[in-house]
């Protein structure tokens, strides 16, 4: 094969595995064009301005900074120079279903007050757990997470795989937090972050824990401006290093010929040619709209509608005049009954009557993203995707008075009276928005059986020349997982080009 340098690549959606992809292929010599259906790259990270407020659509946190470190690296560049990043503290205020609270934060001195406020025998069983994670997560990072999988032995390796189950890998995240916490306050302060992968504590792989590892040792961290800011960086950089971002560009098909990808079909008609195809959209969107089934071979009908989607959510964003001083930049609100509410949601796709949700208040950090005096309010509830039988006009009419009346109820924040300026996001617009089958927030959940190599792989099987990055391959959800699966499969297209 001739050298990367007279490759060109083309990627189907600017999120933030596109532009991690685009980067270090720019950086290896490859020619790169992103074409974005939406006006902004970004993907799930995008921006809603109005009334001036700035919201945040997506993510609005960010771990294991050092991988976005590495892919400004890449091309040699200072991510300093590009965003301001800004460590938490604390991490979260948590409000438990019986009135009591707590926060979690990685001062260790300080995090072991509020564990022990909760149960004396708490901060004993938290240094035992944080040791655990620690040996998961040293396992983890570069066995499991960083890592192309070629083979079932690749993920399965004797000493790794042994290694994993003695660490109680492979049983259920709750499970393996409810083995060292006895208060069940605790079990749920240390189990939740599942809700990132969408999947529930009952039913995600232990390794997850290994978040709650990274936020405790690692931080949380919010990048001035917003989380919008960091697909802006990387597009910025994209730029520099000479890719070429088309935005407004939807895609319509991927051109496959003789069983290699040659290029992609834009919805103007427009057809680009490409050596190589990588699409960041959503890969069941990619496999079932963007590829016919005879130009998948190895995928079938079949095969696509056994994959398990992710839960969805409704989001409320409020840009309010109001009194905020008792909530931190994240707070947690539990329901009465943890697990129920977790089935409910992910496995019986029916709507909580008092669902969990997630509250972001980014002016407590950063007064830019809001008129002075004012507040920028972000709250998510999780619920059903679009397979559950769910009157979303009710659904949002309840929700928000739930939140509205919770807020009240549990952190003495009033703010019925005080939204300026509203807007509202739901599954139907991740849909639609994003290309999400059954609009599904955070693409493929992750059970067992769709994590690590069992998670749908980057590369398309049968057809040459087209790759896959984004939330549902492998690695998986969030921004750095996202951001390393950029990086993987910049890796094994340049693997592949040297064979």
């Amino acid at each position: 094969m001739a050298k990367g340098r007279s490759k060109k690549v083309v990627i189907i959606g600017a999120g933030l595995g596109g532009l991690s992809a685009a980067i270090r292929l720019l950086a290896a010599g490859y020619q790169v064009e992103l074409y974005e259906k939406e006006s902004l790259a970004g993907g799930r990270a995008q921006l809603i301005e109005q009334d001036g407020y700035r919201f945040d659509i997506g993510p609005t946190l960010l771990m294991m900074t050092d991988v976005l470190e590495q892919t400004f690296a890449v091309a040699g560049k200072n991510m300093g120079d590009y965003l301001e990043l800004q460590q938490l503290d604390p991490n979260y205020r948590i409000a438990f279903a019986d009135g009591s609270g707590m926060v979690l934060t990685s001062n260790l001195a300080e995090l072991t007050k509020e564990l022990a406020a909760i149960d004396p025998a708490a901060p004993q069983q938290f240094h035992r757990f944080f040791a655990k994670l620690a040996m998961m997560y040293r396992l983890g990072r570069d066995r499991y997470i960083d890592k192309n999988f070629d083979s079932l032995f690749d993920f399965i390796d004797p000493v790794s795989g042994l290694n994993l189950l003695r660490h109680g890998g492979l049983r259920s995240l709750y499970g393996l937090v409810g083995s060292y916490f006895t208060d069940p306050r605790l079990r749920q302060a240390f189990s939740f972050q599942s809700m990132y992968l969408g999947v529930s504590p009952y039913d995600a792989p232990a390794i997850y824990a290994i978040i709650a590892y990274m936020e405790t040792a690692g931080g949380i961290w919010y990048a001035k401006g917003g989380m919008h800011q960091v697909p802006r960086a990387l597009a910025k950089l994209v730029g520099e290093m000479g890719g070429v971002i088309k935005l407004n560009a939807p895609v319509k098909r991927i051109v496959v010929e003789s069983g290699r990808a040659t290029g992609i079909e834009l919805e103007s008609g427009k057809r680009v040619k490409a050596d190589i195809v990588i699409s960041n959209a959503d890969l069941s969107y990619t496999y079932n709209q963007l590829l016919t089934p005879l130009e998948r071979p190895k995928m079938s009908d079949r095969r696509l509608s056994k994959l398990k989607q992710s839960y969805s959510a409704m989001l409320f964003y409020w840009g309010v005049n109001a009194d905020v001083s008792n909530l931190e930049h994240h707070n947690v609100v539990f329901s009465q009954d943890y697990k129920a509410n977790f089935d409910q949601v992910f496995n019986q796709n029916v709507l909580p009557e008092n669902p969990a949700f997630y509250t972001h208040v980014p002016t407590k950090t950063d007064p830019t993203v809001a008129p002075e005096g004012r507040h920028v309010v972000y709250t998510l509830v999780p619920v059903p995707n679009l397979t559950g039988k769910v009157d979303w006009a009710q659904a949002e009419k309840r929700l928000r008075q739930h939140v509205l009346t919770t807020l009240k109820q549990r952190f003495g924040v009033d703010l019925s009276r005080s939204i300026e300026t509203e807007v509202v996001f739901g599954p139907h617009d991740f849909k639609t928005k994003y290309n999400l089958p059954d609009g599904a927030a955070f693409g493929l959940t992750h059970t067992l059986g769709q994590s690590g190599y069992f998670r749908p792989h980057n590369y398309v099987k049968g057809v040459s020349g087209l790759y896959l990055t984004g939330a549902s391959t492998y690695p998986g959800s969030g921004v750095p997982m996202v951001l390393l699966s950029g990086k993987l499969v910049a890796e094994r297209i340049m693997r592949d080009i040297k064979k």
